[in-house]
């Protein structure tokens, strides 16, 4: 590896934690997943078809990984980054740069938590601002200082582990000999339970279960891909929705009356592209400066700036009071958080023009808010529809094809900012009555527990397909028969079997409750062992 290429992937690596270039959820769900780094990192290596497959491979270990109230279970990007490197450097077999790229994860996540820490010395420079009454600089603390940190924390530690790192790891993978990548590859094989295990805790539920194993069964007798298993269940989910739930009789949110803390006046104060400015700061940079003090306290006042400077431009004081109740404690997730971001600017257009609203009523929407939009955001785009499409794009991506983690991408961009946008709308126009009562709309819920139904067939369709358990126990039965217990016994049964049971196994450890780190540690263990005593 060049020192050119350990440098791009130094930059990739920041990029990947930045804002920059597609937001913030927006890089977690994009250049954050492997499969769409190991195209990248195969073009900057020259091999963007290995690239690609490598890192939809590394993928298949985090499709069930969420990141949700300011917890990270693993740095997939680093995995990504570095595991497709290494494996296209050091000519790695797939499932042994899964094997290496798993721990390369657990180490990053120290960058996740070391990013939060920093950023606290920043919240005293946001209060700094807002004391002055000067909006216009509280993108310092929230974008210019917390980037140069990340920025050190992250380019450079990957930069060195590209360039020195590579050379290290492949002197001892030849020094251990052909058993050790053996073994890596039996890891590798076993390591996507896991991350399916994940997945199954936010979706194994209700009727989602029997799909989970009807999905199973379709791939594991029927040879069905990740596409064609996925359109099949999407027919038989929107029968089982029709059938079961009967015809939406949800009040329409156009039905609903404006709340109080809605647009209470037909006046306006701000000019649309004041709201959309305010916007475009929250989709990117909401967790710029995240921090565990305040969260995404920074990011939301530099979101409402563009308002608050139309506002408040010529009245010191009032600037300096509205920025303090912005620059308090938030979280929440960030697209269905737009609506907040459109409630926040009505109210303080309203209460320029004379509406009783006091600080307590901007703190109280807002704490109100948070809790349901995040749980509701959270399930629809991290638990359901982000590792719904990376499992559609996933077949292709394994299969080679460089299309497939740049109509991934394109997919997700449109219909995440058309959705954050949508409810940006709502916000401002209709009121927090609205956003809540669309949060109850039957509508919506048959959206959420139609895409488990479907998410949960499609990851019983990916045990069959991507975990790969295999016993090497082999009775000898006279002569020169044998038996063999994988295929004379498993295979028969049911193909696949093991890797359904192995599947079954950590998702039952993590719902009762181990971190997902020691699931990961176990199962490397029964795999190393398993390994070494001729059980796998």
């Amino acid at each position: 590896m060049t020192l050119t290429q350990a440098l791009i992937l130094g930059l990739l690596y920041y990029l990947a934690n930045s804002p920059w270039p597609f937001g913030g959820l927006g890089n977690y769900a994009i250049i954050y997943r492997p499969m769409v780094l190991g195209l990248v990192v195969g073009f900057i290596l020259g091999d963007p078809v290995t690239g690609t497959i490598i890192g939809a491979t590394i993928n298949l270990m985090y499709i069930g990984f969420i990141s949700a109230g300011g917890s990270m279970p693993a740095d997939m990007s680093l995995a990504g980054i570095l595991g497709t490197a290494l494996a296209i450097s050091q000519g790695l077999e797939m499932n042994a740069a899964l094997a290496v790229a798993v721990p390369l994860g657990l180490l990053g996540a120290l960058v996740w938590v070391g990013k939060l820490t920093f950023n606290t010395v920043f919240v005293r420079l946001a209060d700094r601002y807002v004391e002055e009454g000067k909006p216009e600089k509280v993108w310092i603390a929230n974008i210019l200082l917390p980037q140069m940190v990340l920025f050190l924390i992250t380019a450079v530690p990957c930069f060195l582990a590209a360039y020195y790192g590579a050379g290290a790891i492949a002197d001892l993978i030849a020094s251990l000999g052909g058993n050790f990548l053996r073994i890596l590859s039996i890891i590798g094989g076993m390591l996507p339970a896991v991350g399916i295990g994940m997945m199954l805790l936010a979706i194994y539920k209700g009727p989602a279960r029997i799909f989970f194993f009807l999905g199973f069964l379709a791939a594991a007798f029927l040879g069905l891909k990740t596409l064609p298993l996925a359109l099949i269940f999407l027919g038989i989910t929107l029968l089982y929705i029709e059938l079961k739930e009967g015809k939406d009789e949800g009040q329409a949110v156009e039905d609903v009356p404006i709340a109080e803390t809605g647009a209470l006046k037909a006046s306006k104060l701000l000019e649309p592209k004041d709201v959309r400015s305010a916007w475009w700061k929250w989709m990117y940079y909401f967790q710029s400066a995240y921090n565990y003090e305040r969260m995404q306290g920074i990011g939301f006042l530099h979101s409402m700036s563009p308002v608050l400077s139309r506002l408040y431009k010529d009245d010191p004081e009032e600037m300096k009071a509205a920025m303090r109740r912005h620059v308090e404690f938030f979280n929440t997730e960030n697209a269905t958080g737009s609506a907040v971001i459109g409630l926040a600017a009505a109210m303080e257009e309203q209460k320029k023009l004379g509406a009783d609203l006091t600080d307590e009523a901007f703190t109280s929407i807002k704490t109100g808010l948070m809790g349901p939009l995040a749980g509701v955001g959270d399930t629809i785009w991290q638990a359901v529809m982000i590792p719904l499409m990376i499992v559609l794009f996933l077949g292709p991506a394994r299969e080679g094809n460089i299309g497939a983690p740049i109509l991934y991408s394109a997919l997700f961009f449109a219909l995440y900012y058309a959705y954050g946008y949508w409810l940006l709308k709502l916000g401002y126009n209709k009121g927090s009555e609205a956003i809540l009562n669309l949060m109850e709309n039957k509508a919506i819920n048959k959206v959420i527990v139609g895409a488990g139904i479907m998410g949960a067939a499609v990851m019983g369709g990916l045990v069959s397909q991507y975990v790969n358990v295999k016993t090497a126990i082999q009775f000898p039965m006279g002569g020169e028969k044998v038996f063999s217990l994988q295929t004379d016994f498993f295979d028969a049964l049911v193909p696949g079997l093991l890797s359904l049971l192995l599947t079954l196994g950590a998702y039952a450890l993590l719902k009762r409750g181990w971190k997902a780190q020691y699931v990961i540690l176990l199962v490397i263990a029964i795999a190393v062992i398993g390994g070494l005593v001729g059980i796998f």
